[in-house]
C-alpha cells in the first residue's frame, strides 16, 4: 500500500510538472510568435538575425525551464528517499560534499581580499602621506610669496608717502632717492657728501671714490666752496680707510684745483682727528708732523698754518718744540703779522697750555702796545673764562689807577668809557654790591680827575 501511494503522488507531481511545461511553452510561443511579427516589419537585411535571437531565447527558456523540472523532481524524490530511509534505519550524517567548499575557501578569499586591503589602505595612506606633504610645502611657498608680496607693496607705499610729504628728499635711503635729489640740486656738497656716506655705511669704499669723483664733474666750477667740501670728505676718507700714499695724492690733486692752503689746512685737520681716535700712535704722529712741517714750509707767510701747528704741539703737550716753533714762525711771518700770531698763541696756552706762559705772553705785548684795548679785553676775557677773576681786577686797576712805577698812559674818553663798561659787567657777574660801588667810585674819580686837566 505504502508503494502504490508513493507512485501515485509521483504521478500526480510528474503531470503537474509536465502541464507547467506545457504553459511556459505556450507562453514562449507567444512571445516568439509576438517578435516575429514585429520583426517582420523590419528591414530585410535584419530578419534573419532577429529570428536566429528569438530561437536562442526560445531554446535557453526550454533548458531552464528543464532544469527546474528536473531540479524539483530530484529533490522530491531525495526527500522521499531520506524519508523513506529514516523510517527503516534510522537517522544518518548527511553529507555536505556536493562539490565545493563552505567555509575554507570563503576564508582564504577573505583573507587574500582582507590583506588586499590593508595593502590598498596603507599604499592609500602613504599616497595621502606624499600629497599632504607636497600640498604643506605649496603653502608654505604660497605663504612665503604673499608675505614677500605684501612687504614689496609696504615698501613702495612707503616710499610714495615720503615723496608725497617731501621726506624723501630730507631723509634719502636709497640710492634711487640720492640720484633723484642730486638730479634735483647737482651743486650741493651736503647731498654729495651724503651719498658718499651712504655707501660708507654699505661698505662700499670704491663707490664712495666713484661718488667724489662724480661731484666734482657735476659741480659747477663757480662753486668752489661747494667742491672744496667734497675734496675735504674725500681727504677725510683717505686719511681714515685709505694708505698713506693715496691720502698723499689726494691732498696733492686737491691743492691744484682749490686753495691750496685750505686744503692743506683740512688735511691736518683730518690727520689732527686721526691721532686722537688711535691714542697717538707713532706712525700716525710721524705722519702729522710731515704733513705740518709741509704745511709750514710751503706757506711760511700765512700766519694760519703757523698757528695750526703751534696749536696740535700745545695739544698735544709738546711745549718745548711749540716754543721753537713760535720763534721760527716770528722771523718767517711779516712783522705786522707779529701782535695777532702772539695774540693767538697766548689764547692757546690759555686753552691748552699753561696759564703763567700766557700772561707772560700778553704782558709783554701790552707793555709794548699799551694802548690796544682789544689785546687788553681779550686777556681779561681769557681770565674771566678761567675762573681768574682776581687777575682780571687787577688788570683793571693797572689801567685806571697805575702805580707810581708805571708810566701813566693816557685813554682817549671812548676807550676810558668801554674799559669800565666792561669792569662793571664782570663785577655785576661775579662781585658784590661794594665791588660795584668801587667801580662807580673809579669811574667818577675818573671823570673828575679828567675835567681838571681839561
Amino acid at each position: 500500500d505504502s508503494d502504490s501511494d508513493s507512485d501515485s503522488d509521483s504521478d500526480d507531481d510528474s503531470s503537474a510538472s509536465s502541464a507547467d511545461n506545457k504553459i511556459d511553452s505556450t507562453m514562449m510561443d507567444s512571445t516568439l510568435t509576438t517578435n516575429k511579427d514585429n520583426d517582420i516589419d523590419s528591414d530585410d537585411e535584419n530578419f534573419a538575425s532577429k529570428i536566429a535571437s528569438g530561437m536562442d531565447s526560445e531554446t535557453g527558456s526550454d533548458d531552464n525551464t528543464s532544469d527546474d523540472s528536473d531540479s524539483e523532481s530530484s529533490d522530491e524524490s531525495s526527500d522521499e528517499s531520506s524519508e523513506d530511509g529514516s523510517s527503516d534505519e534510522g537517522p544518518q550524517a548527511m553529507d555536505t560534499d556536493v562539490g565545493f567548499d563552505w567555509g575554507t575557501g570563503d576564508a582564504k578569499q577573505k583573507r587574500s581580499t582582507l590583506s588586499h586591503d590593508e595593502s590598498s589602505d596603507s599604499s592609500d595612506d602613504d599616497s595621502v602621506s606624499d600629497e599632504d606633504a607636497q600640498e604643506k610645502k605649496s603653502n608654505h611657498k604660497s605663504r612665503k610669496k604673499v608675505v614677500e608680496k605684501k612687504q614689496e607693496e609696504k615698501r613702495i607705499s612707503e616710499i610714495e608717502q615720503r615723496m608725497a610729504d617731501g621726506t624723501a628728499d630730507e631723509n634719502p635711503e636709497t640710492t634711487a632717492d640720492f640720484e633723484r635729489l642730486l638730479a634735483s640740486d647737482p651743486n650741493s656738497s651736503e647731498n654729495w657728501i651724503k651719498f658718499m656716506a651712504y655707501h660708507l655705511s654699505l661698505a662700499d669704499i670704491e663707490g664712495a671714490r666713484k661718488i667724489a669723483n662724480r661731484a666734482f664733474d657735476r659741480i659747477e666750477f663757480r662753486q668752489e666752496g661747494e667742491k672744496l667740501n667734497v675734496w675735504t670728505a674725500l681727504i677725510a676718507l683717505e686719511s681714515k680707510y685709505g694708505t698713506p700714499k693715496n691720502f698723499n695724492d689726494v691732498v696733492l690733486r686737491a691743492s691744484q684745483h682749490n686753495n691750496p692752503k685750505q686744503v692743506y689746512l683740512r688735511a691736518c685737520e683730518m690727520l689732527e682727528s686721526k691721532v686722537d681716535e688711535s691714542n697717538a700712535d707713532d706712525a700716525v704722529k710721524e705722519q702729522v708732523d710731515q704733513m705740518f712741517t709741509k704745511m709750514c714750509k710751503k706757506f711760511r707767510s700765512k700766519k694760519t698754518v703757523w698757528i695750526s701747528h703751534f696749536k696740535y704741539l700745545v695739544k698735544s703737550a709738546r711745549h718745548d718744540e711749540a716754543h721753537d716753533l713760535r720763534k721760527r714762525s716770528l722771523t718767517s711771518l711779516p712783522t705786522y703779522k707779529h701782535v695777532e700770531v702772539m695774540s693767538k698763541f697766548a689764547q692757546l696756552e690759555y686753552e691748552h697750555g699753561s696759564s703763567e706762559r700766557a700772561r707772560t705772553i700778553f704782558d709783554a705785548l701790552l707793555d709794548k702796545h699799551p694802548k690796544r684795548m682789544d689785546l687788553l679785553f681779550v686777556c681779561i676775557d681769557q681770565e674771566i673764562k678761567h675762573g681768574e677773576i682776581d687777575a682780571a681786577r687787577r688788570l683793571f686797576e693797572k689801567r685806571v689807577n697805575p702805580s707810581s712805577g708805571q708810566k701813566r698812559v693816557k685813554y682817549s674818553d671812548k676807550q676810558m668809557k668801554s674799559l669800565f663798561k666792561k669792569w662793571y659787567r664782570m663785577e655785576d657777574a661775579h662781585g658784590d654790591d661794594e665791588r660795584r660801588m668801587n667801580v662807580k667810585m673809579a669811574a667818577k674819580e675818573y671823570v673828575e680827575r679828567s675835567s681838571l686837566i681839561k
